[in-house]
């Protein structure tokens, strides 16, 4: 389908005049400025909701805007060594004419990427945990229980989870986030749940927890039919 096709059309199809269901104004941002993980839950809604596209939409051109005339400004600056230390007039007004909530973010942006911490090993590792006989955390605003923790490296992980009793299968997202609301998310996957033997249901995804500095996370399971959510405590050492 033609590019521009599909964003009229995901702008009319799932309408939702209601907004149930929407992330806040500062998620959709988020993804618009690719500063949220590509698996964020949120994502899934976005394209499936005409409103939060729409917004979704809105701040993309407008980060597009400021990525291209930031980019026209610093080749402006290196073009020559005759060219005049103070900035053209258009140039100038270039800048000015930028969204600067956009330029803003862009800016964050870039000094993120900038700043982001020497990693470890790119070897991946391979874990396995068993959750089938642990307890869960539904929710953000639940307060925490005494549940069996899990431990990651920080390192790339080939998680394999046995998630549990009584769990669904079909397709599930995998975060590790700072807390239970998910608003701090260091790693992110997804994979598709199945039936082993013994009814176990199991799944296996890759995490890269090599920028996550060793202390207390939470691991949540997010299944994508109903976007049930459950956490369990995580040690990253």
């Amino acid at each position: 389908m033609n590019p521009d096709l599909m964003k009229d059309f995901l702008l009319e199809a799932f309408p939702n005049p209601e907004r149930k269901g929407c992330p806040d104004d500062k998620t959709i941002e988020g993804l618009a400025e690719d500063r949220l993980p590509a698996g964020h839950p949120a994502l899934l809604h976005v394209g499936s909701c005409s409103e939060c596209y729409a917004e979704y939409r809105h701040y993309r051109q407008d980060w597009e805007e400021a990525n291209a005339a930031t980019a026209f400004f610093d080749r402006s600056q290196i073009k020559g060594s005759r060219q005049p230390k103070a900035v053209p007039w258009a140039v100038a007004a270039a800048v000015l004419l930028m969204s600067a909530g956009g330029y803003v973010a862009f800016r964050h942006y870039q000094s993120v990427q900038v700043a982001r911490p020497q990693v470890a090993s790119v070897e991946p590792v391979n874990v396995f945990v068993d959750l089938f006989d642990s307890g869960t955390t539904r929710g953000p605003a639940v307060e925490a229980t005494p549940l069996q923790e899990t431990s990651l490296p920080s390192s790339i992980v080939n998680l394999a989870l046995v998630l549990p009793r009584f769990s669904d299968t079909g397709s599930y997202v995998v975060n590790v986030s700072r807390d239970r609301s998910g608003a701090q998310i260091v790693a992110s996957g997804s994979s598709n749940a199945v039936m082993k033997e013994g009814g176990k249901v199991s799944l296996e995804v890759t995490l890269d927890l090599r920028a996550a500095q060793p202390g207390t996370y939470f691991l949540a399971t997010i299944r994508g039919s109903d976007n049930g959510t459950y956490y369990y405590p995580l040690k990253i050492h």
